[in-house]
């Protein structure tokens, strides 16, 4: 469709400021030592625990059943499946095992200010927003370059000879998954491009995202412990 190639064209700048961002360049790199690789896996734990809070929050809002299905298969894949031991959350666990961060220091982790801002955000637009404005969030916004993204990051990952393939499941995993789940979730979006205020609403959502993550790897960078 037309609108979504125009879109994802548009995103497109946002898009590859994260791509290319200088501390995703590290993690590829694997230029950061096994301290700083322990405050990346920190940071991200927060992202990850609330995106199942994300899906939640924006299928509550759509009210018909065909618009909701993709958000709640991934919310239902985000899970394992009904089998907890495979849950998404249970996979970046075992990564932070891998890592050497005990269940302990896993506890408590202590959020960046921006971590918290990108992520409370987030939960605040799926929560209190239009819903379209959440799938924009979640779709173009999120899961169109999640693919790309979890590529760099599970290269630089292998790179360190202490993980191993196990260890690194939870984004191995997700390359695959993103981009099935970014399809469905675009013919679900499809049938309410009919309008210029919901065109609106779907790329705001989906800058919001972007601009959004772009400060969180900022603020990565910008405390990147001995940097």
């Amino acid at each position: 469709m037309k609108f979504f190639t125009e879109l994802e064209s548009d995103l497109r700048e946002g898009i590859d400021k994260i791509l290319n961002h200088p501390f995703l360049k590290r993690i590829e790199d694997a230029s950061l030592d096994k301290t700083q690789l322990q405050y990346f896996a920190k940071q991200y734990d927060v992202y990850c625990k609330h995106f199942p809070r994300f899906l939640a929050a924006c299928a509550a809002n759509i009210t018909d059943d065909t618009t909701r299905m993709p958000i709640v298969e991934n919310l239902w894949e985000e899970h394992g499946e009904g089998k907890l031991e495979g849950s998404h959350r249970i996979l970046y666990e075992k990564f932070m095992d891998g890592m050497g961060i005990s269940r302990v220091a896993q506890k408590e982790i202590v959020a960046l200010p921006t971590t918290t801002i990108c992520c409370e955000n987030l939960l605040n637009l799926c929560h209190d927003g239009h819903f379209l404005e959440s799938l924009g969030a979640l779709g173009p916004g999120t899961e169109f370059f999640t693919n790309e993204e979890y590529a760099i990051i599970l290269r630089g990952l292998q790179k360190y000879d202490f993980l191993s393939e196990e260890d690194v499941k939870f984004w191995a995993v997700h390359i695959s998954l993103d981009e099935h789940h970014y399809s469905e979730m675009l013919e679900a979006i499809a049938p309410w491009v009919t309008s210029l205020e919901n065109k609106f609403l779907i790329k705001t959502g989906a800058k919001k995202a972007i601009d959004l993550e772009i400060l969180f790897w900022d603020g990565l960078e910008d405390n990147l412990p001995n940097k």
